[in-house]
């Protein structure tokens, strides 16, 4: 399988970021989910994650071969009714060095991004630390879809990756498992990216198809599900190698869910705007 299948779940998501207690009360996992098989476990997991619209999100990617690196970032998201997060990119690593100025912050609400990225430094007016985007602007002057770009953070969404999970024909309880202090109850297995594409809405599935490669429809995803006492996507891990046996995981670590949390920007006086000219070579 193209190791793009493997890092589709996240990678993107935070590079387009930064251009930028869900358990029962007594943290038991619940009778009724324990009797659930785990197709209908998956199912339910995939509702409840669709109903929340707010959470946390720890994502680490890994790739190995001739590509190996290491990419982590976390933050907070609201995918509904409309996007806005605070994130953070924190390392990243490529044929085992740390990439230096890659690192940084990133807040969106109402179309407007303020990121604080060492490598964007030389683009941003005034020296300012923080560099202020208007998306419709950006997208008027250069025709550079930043919303588009923006959307890619919905790949951290837990609702379309375990609803993509409902086709696996394979899926197992593995058992119960303590994730982040949370008592889980863990499923496995694979599915076809065919088969999980056909579980996706039109919409979803436009989305999903951007990311993975045209050859993918036969590929096949390895994942891994812990599901909370409500039914709570907790963990996700994705696994997959290509033919040359090149391949990585993707894993995804939620919390948070439903706590309210504010986007605010930083001080003005630390604000400066993106200078397109030298972001474009002039033009």
């Amino acid at each position: 399988m193209n190791r793009r299948l493997v890092v589709a779940a996240g990678s993107t998501a935070v590079g387009a970021a930064l251009v930028l207690s869900g358990c029962n009360g007594d943290g038991t996992t619940g009778t009724e989910n324990m009797r659930l098989s785990a197709n209908q476990a998956l199912l339910k997991s995939a509702q409840k994650a669709e109903a929340a619209d707010v959470f946390r999100a720890d994502l680490t990617v890994t790739t190995t071969g001739g590509e190996a690196g290491r990419l982590h970032a976390a933050g907070q998201f609201r995918v509904r009714p409309a996007l806005q997060f605070s994130a953070r990119l924190d390392d990243v690593q490529r044929g085992g060095r740390t990439l230096p100025g890659v690192s940084g912050q990133a807040l969106f609400k109402d179309n407007v991004l303020y990121a604080k990225v060492p490598k964007l430094a030389k683009f941003v007016s005034e020296g300012k630390p923080w560099l202020r985007l208007d998306v419709n602007e950006v997208a008027q002057r250069t025709g550079l879809d930043v919303q588009g770009l923006l959307k890619q953070v919905d790949r951290v969404d837990p609702a379309d990756q375990t609803k993509m999970f409902t086709g696996s024909k394979d899926a197992r309880k593995v058992g119960t498992e303590q994730v982040d202090g949370v008592r889980t109850i863990h499923y496995t297995g694979t599915v076809t990216v065919r088969d999980a594409l056909n579980r996706l809405d039109a919409e979803a599935r436009q989305k999903v198809r951007g990311w993975l490669p045209p050859e993918a429809g036969e590929g096949r995803i390895r994942f891994d599900l812990w599901a909370d006492g409500q039914s709570l996507p907790r963990k996700i891990v994705w696994k997959g190698a290509d033919k040359q046996g090149d391949g990585g995981s993707v894993t995804v670590l939620y919390s948070d869910y439903g706590k309210s949390f504010g986007v605010n920007p930083p001080p003005a006086d630390q604000v400066g705007r993106l200078s397109l000219g030298s972001l474009l070579g002039g033009s």
